[in-house]
């Protein structure tokens, strides 16, 4: 018997690039329901590295702990990513999608019961956490790759782009309201409006309607698909490279999360008000990224562009780790970010049009992987402020990026003539 061969990709959904139309795919009706119920997730998703960094600083008193539990938040993409990726070219994408708004709610209403009756311990929290990350991971791949399907490989950029907008706007959003929340109130208030936002994306996702122009025709069994998941990265080697690079800029690059708790309390003294406009901010440089990336779709060479963000981000945090005031840190920390939600974007469009249709599910999955990396990265900048300075660890990790985009521009031809 032959084995199964993946149907080829419908002309329609061949690889191509954008026109470079900002808001193009808002055309489509799935997408706006798509755009509006990631927003409303990311507000959730947002205010938990404000509520998480805040609670556990304030528990443990130690940046190396913030940056373990941070670790633990990011964990899952490594441990379930391949998973996520086959279970998403298994499954309806928008099954996933609803199924993990609705544990999201569950998990943070449990947080929340458990610290207004003063039960939640700290290793209690880092569990609840692991949950949280895994479940964003199967959303996170369900959710890019049916943007993918409503508008198909012509989109796709422009898609994503958007996407990642929509992340964004949520995250300010999110990131002020936990400020907002921990500076008056209590974290349990937090973590229940937490879970409202992710009821409310659960509710808008009932109107998703079509399983998109690109969905796989085609569904492999999951032991075939996790088969040809491993002969794709093996032979493959574009999606490989894409998978180095994402890890390479979790690590050293989106470290610097873990060093605005710290840097909010112990070094600009700024309180858990300063430390959601700090985080509000990632998401506002973050915003303009997706927005200037916009522009750009229509690039040939947008594997340099990929580069040349990546080298941008470490850069940028070099520049944060010298920041002398409060107002300066808030202007590096949306350059920071700029740059990292245009490597975010990239790296996603590139991956999925990089292998077959029916193999998207397994791409992102990749991506997830690679940045489920990310945990080596916290605890490192954790610890290493612990040992020298906050400072000091941002400029480690920047520097180290930068010379790793360096690295990958000279060894990795191969992502240059994407």
């Amino acid at each position: 018997m032959q084995p199964h061969q993946p149907a080829p990709i419908p002309p329609a959904t061949r690889p191509a690039r954008d026109d470079g139309r900002l808001l193009a795919a808002l055309r489509h009706s799935d997408f706006r329901v798509l755009w509006l119920s990631t927003a409303l997730n990311q507000i959730g998703h947002g205010m938990q590295p404000v509520m998480l960094g805040w609670l556990v600083l304030d528990l443990t008193g130690s940046g190396g702990m913030v940056g373990v539990v941070f670790a633990m938040r990011a964990l899952p993409n490594l441990v379930v990513g391949l998973a996520a990726g086959s279970v998403t070219d298994r499954l309806d994408r928008r099954l996933i999608i609803r199924l993990s708004s609705v544990g999201l709610t569950l998990v943070g209403t449990t947080i929340g019961a458990l610290l207004l009756t003063d039960h939640l311990t700290v290793w209690q929290l880092m569990l609840f956490t692991f949950v949280l990350g895994a479940m964003h991971a199967f959303e996170t791949t369900a959710r890019q790759v049916y943007a993918y399907d409503i508008v198909g490989a012509t989109g796709a950029l422009n898609g994503i782009a958007l996407m990642s907008l929509a992340q964004r706007a949520g995250g300010v959003l999110g990131a002020m309201l936990a400020g907002g929340v921990l500076a008056w109130w209590e974290p349990g208030p937090a973590f229940l409006l937490m879970a409202a936002s992710n009821g409310g994306a659960a509710i808008v996702q009932v109107w998703l309607r079509r399983p998109g122009a690109s969905a796989p025709r085609v569904r492999e069994s999951l032991s075939q698909n996790v088969l040809n998941y491993w002969r794709a990265l093996r032979t493959n080697r574009t999606m490989l490279c894409l998978m180095i690079s994402t890890a390479a800029a979790e690590v050293f690059g989106f470290s610097h999360q873990v060093m605005l708790p710290v840097l909010a309390r112990d070094v600009l003294h700024v309180g858990p008000g300063g430390l959601g406009l700090l985080t509000a901010c990632r998401s506002v440089g973050g915003a303009i990224g997706v927005l200037a990336l916009g522009r750009f779709s229509a690039v040939r060479r947008q594997g340099i562009l990929l580069l040349s963000t990546v080298v941008l981000l470490g850069l940028g945090q070099v520049l944060l780790a010298q920041a002398p005031t409060f107002v300066i840190a808030l202007l590096f920390v949306i350059l920071v970010n700029i740059a990292g939600s245009a490597t975010d974007v990239l790296h996603q469009a590139l991956l999925q049009q990089t292998v077959s249709n029916e193999q998207r599910g397994r791409a992102m999955g990749s991506w997830i992987v690679g940045i489920g990396t990310a945990p080596l990265g916290h605890m490192e900048a954790g610890y290493l402020a612990d040992l020298a300075s906050p400072r000091i660890s941002l400029m480690v990790n920047g520097l180290a990026l930068a010379a790793v985009g360096g690295v990958m521009w000279v060894v990795l031809p191969r992502l240059r003539r994407l």
